[in-house]
């Protein structure tokens, strides 16, 4: 039986953890109907996990006991960076939700011309983020930066090995191998304004397409965060 998962604030190097969290006691114990005595897979977000069993459960805290402790290895060597457009909220969420599940490390949400969208619930999406990773068995929780205009982002992305503009009319994928750290850009609904597409040629980015059918833009951001993290 696979085990629940939940990514704590703890030392998981000691033999009894204390969890601090009303909402994910509710969740362990309204939700789950976990009670004292059951096992449950602890992380501290940094690839340290311990499987704990449940020694208390109160209102707003728990304890466990720690019965075996690993080290995550399911992490990629690619550090993926995501810039996406903001799409339209359910749209937005399901991307970021898959995203993080086929293991992007970041995500950094953007504003382009053709952005039809604006304002993003912070809180809602950062609750996503941290429930994929432990849906997905994930050893880090994917940092949730805040909104920058698309020309900023270029900018700020010359910090990766290789950036990713992905067009319908680009060519193929580069390879990836020895690239630490990988910028992957995503378009709005509308797609992507000449401008912007010689902007991130002027700053050397890599044009390419991921598939002769057009993708959503909420699929297109999966499907390249998985082709990326796997490439």
């Amino acid at each position: 039986m696979r085990l629940h998962k939940f990514f704590v604030k703890a030392d998981l190097g000691e033999k009894s953890v204390f969890v601090e969290n009303e909402e994910l006691v509710k969740q362990i114990k309204n939700v789950l109907r976990l009670k004292v005595g059951d096992e449950v897979i602890l992380s501290d977000g940094r690839l340290n996990e311990a499987v704990a069993k449940i020694t208390t459960l109160n209102t707003k805290s728990f304890s466990a006991f720690v019965l075996d402790t690993r080290t995550n290895v399911n992490e990629s060597k690619n550090h993926t960076v995501l810039y996406l457009s903001i799409l339209k909220r359910e749209n937005f969420e399901i991307a970021v939700q898959k995203a993080t599940e086929v293991g992007i490390k970041e995500i950094i949400p953007i504003v382009s011309k053709r952005t039809v969208k604006l304002g993003l619930k912070t809180d809602r999406l950062e609750k996503i983020i941290q429930e994929a990773a432990e849906q997905s068995n994930r050893g880090i929780i994917p940092r949730l930066h805040e909104t920058i205009e698309l020309e900023k982002a270029i900018v700020e992305a010359k910090q990766n090995n290789l950036n990713i503009f992905f067009h319908p009319v680009g060519g193929p994928l580069p390879p990836t191998k020895d690239k630490n750290r990988i910028g992957i850009f995503i378009g709005p609904e509308g797609g992507w304004d000449e401008s912007e597409i010689l902007l991130a040629k002027n700053y050397n980015f890599v044009l390419a397409k991921m598939s002769p059918l057009s993708f959503r833009a909420e699929t297109a951001a999966v499907v390249a965060s998985y082709i990326v993290n796997q490439n």
